[in-house]
């Protein structure tokens, strides 16, 4: 058996509230519900700790872009209050890569312009029609470059990597 900490996870969502009595949960998906594969258990963090929790009944689909789950061990309001707002993981493999949200797995991803590294992504802050990523720069100095397709040469999610061309100073206006 592999140790939690050894697992390729990737954050898939978030949970958002209770639904019904008797410890059903919604979780808001950052990825399509069909793209999920069987899985028999999620990760939730829960105090800096990524905690498997295992389904007692088939997730369901919910609304637009959420799931209805029931865990095993989870039977009250109380028990659920607990786990709100709690990021939720998935084992990379039981997940369909391809239909990813780029956007809402950027986190941690390493940032380069042409060949040269930049530095780590630290947040994706969704400004509608200007998504901007900000960077913790080698020199710890904040980053922000427009998420803009024109500018992307390539974007690995195996890799965790993101390839920018940017324009002529562009980097140095936020130094």
């Amino acid at each position: 058996m592999i140790p939690i900490s050894e697992l390729d996870l990737i954050k898939i969502g978030e949970i958002i509230k209770a639904h019904g009595y008797k410890g059903e949960i919604v979780i808001n998906l950052s990825v399509k519900f069909e793209s999920l594969k069987k899985t028999e258990l999620l990760f939730l963090k829960i105090d800096g700790i990524k905690v498997p929790f295992f389904f007692s009944e088939t997730p369901k689909s919910f609304k637009k872009s959420s799931v209805i789950v029931k865990f095993k061990n989870v039977n009250s309001d109380e028990e659920v209050k607990e786990l709100l707002r709690c990021s939720v993981f998935i084992n990379r493999e039981k997940i369909a890569l391809e239909n990813i949200s780029f956007t809402d797995t950027i986190v941690g991803y390493d940032v380069y312009n042409n060949k040269k590294f930049i530095g780590k992504v630290k947040n994706y802050l969704n400004i509608p029609s200007n998504p901007i990523i900000e960077i913790e720069s080698k020199t710890n100095s904040e980053i922000l470059i427009p998420l803009n397709n024109q500018f992307i040469v390539k974007k690995d999610i195996v890799k965790k990597e993101i390839v920018f061309n940017l324009p002529e100073g562009l980097i140095d206006v936020n130094l």
